[in-house]
């Protein structure tokens, strides 16, 4: 019998940056994730991050069973200072949020490829400025790079439906409708959040199998 899976759509309505930590050398900061087709995404960790931090903060209010958090990720190594080898696993497992499938392969098979792969990503510039004098500070002028507003599409695997539904569930209410409404929690994704990056809407859960 295979595992249940369904689909949590990420409405990004702003440029953002899912970061890799490296440069472009001297004209960019900053690059963003793309995967072997040069094509964005938003890794898989970083929506598990996301969905953790926000089922915790609805979990600590009283709005869904405790314990939902360690039930839905399983450990966290950070928080918990535990080792790779210590840690339990969650069940559900998190993809990373991609394009539409219809979308990839008509892009992949244009003869424009490269060109159009490009033009998802643009460069955008910010420098810090001295409270003091309204002037920008020497040397502070960064270029990045960002992805341009999208709608991705995310993948939820339940590898252990019994622990979801062996939580203290409200009368009618399901591990579906607790993890969804955590998402309204979630407004923003990547980088730079509270400077404008990453505006976001999270809908979903759609079953797909």
């Amino acid at each position: 019998m295979s595992n249940k899976t369904y689909q949590i759509q990420f409405q990004i309505t702003s440029y953002w940056q899912a970061g890799t930590g490296r440069s472009g050398g001297a004209l960019v900061d900053s690059l963003v994730n793309k995967d072997i087709n040069g094509l964005p995404f938003l890794p898989g960790r970083t929506i598990k991050g996301l969905l953790r931090q926000a089922v915790s903060s609805v979990e600590q209010w009283g709005h869904i069973p405790p314990d939902s958090t360690y039930h839905f990720f399983g450990s966290d190594p950070l928080s918990e200072g535990l080792t790779r080898l210590e840690t339990q696993p969650g069940a559900l497992a998190v993809s990373d949020a991609v394009l539409p499938e219809e979308l990839i392969a008509w892009l992949l098979h244009e003869e424009k490829k490269t060109e159009l792969c490009q033009s998802f990503f643009k460069q955008i510039s910010s420098t810090r400025i001295d409270p003091k004098t309204g002037n920008a500070i020497d040397k502070s002028l960064r270029n990045i790079e960002v992805t341009i507003p999208l709608n991705l599409t995310a993948t939820l695997t339940v590898l252990n439906e019994d622990a979801l539904n062996a939580l203290n569930w409200e009368e009618n209410q399901t591990w579906i409708d607790g993890l969804t409404s955590c998402f309204k929690l979630i407004r923003a994704v990547g980088a730079s959040r509270s400077r404008g990056l990453g505006r976001v809407k999270v809908t979903g859960i759609i079953e797909i199998c």
